[in-house]
């Protein structure tokens, strides 16, 4: 597996991020959300930041933590999007949402620690286009400045704002068709800087387009 074997930022920045691979209870999969959310069909693939530091990581191996304010303020934002996804503790085979993250692997330091722009670089080109290319989702979205610049990047998007308190809202087509959107981070730091109002308005209008979808 690809992610399992990629060093490239580990020795770019020893000491900085590790791999989650190095864990023996690290899962076969491409995204650590795929234990919540990982059609192999989706309408819609979101990208986050990161799956937490190394800490959180080991702490719950390799799952998240049954409380994550994230995810459940994304299951609300998801059913504003018309999608009826289960408790973030379940496995949901039905829902066609993806969900994955800016890097894949996890930092050291603190879970509010900062994400390294060649990090999520790097994840965007050996992992999120792949990704991308194998789903074939009609509709992408980044949240906060991690997953946007991710987005953003693998799709191309030179006229597309850089910063997400910019792009927040707004929505773009792709050469290939796909609909991009770039909302905020559905975490609790994320609400301060995109007001849950507005980000619920975003998905909203997110729904609007993926029911428009053909089936």
């Amino acid at each position: 597996m690809a992610r399992k074997a990629c060093r490239i930022c580990v020795e770019r920045n020893p000491g900085k991020i590790r791999s989650c691979a190095e864990f023996d209870f690290d899962p076969d999969v491409v995204s650590h959300w795929e234990a919540w959310l990982g059609h192999q069909r989706p309408k819609l693939l979101a990208v986050g930041q990161d799956f937490g530091n190394v800490g959180y990581f080991v702490r719950n191996r390799g799952r998240d933590d049954p409380d994550n304010k994230t995810n459940d303020n994304l299951r609300k934002l998801l059913a504003g999007a018309g999608f009826t996804a289960t408790e973030p503790r379940e496995f949901d085979g039905s829902t066609p949402v993806f969900l994955t993250n800016s890097i894949l692997c996890v930092k050291e330091g603190p879970m509010d620690g900062a994400i390294r722009p060649s990090w999520v670089d790097a994840c965007a080109d050996q992992h999120l286009r792949p990704l991308i290319s194998y789903l074939r989702p009609p509709v992408v979205v980044g949240m906060g400045s991690c997953g946007w610049r991710a987005v953003r990047r693998v799709f191309g998007l030179g006229e597309a704002p850089e910063r997400i308190s910019h792009a927040a809202g707004s929505s773009w087509t792709a050469a290939d068709g796909t609909r991009l959107f770039a909302v905020g981070h559905p975490g609790p730091q994320g609400l301060t800087n995109r007001p849950w109002p507005q980000q619920l308005a975003d998905w909203r209008r997110i729904g609007a387009v993926v029911s428009a979808l053909p089936v």
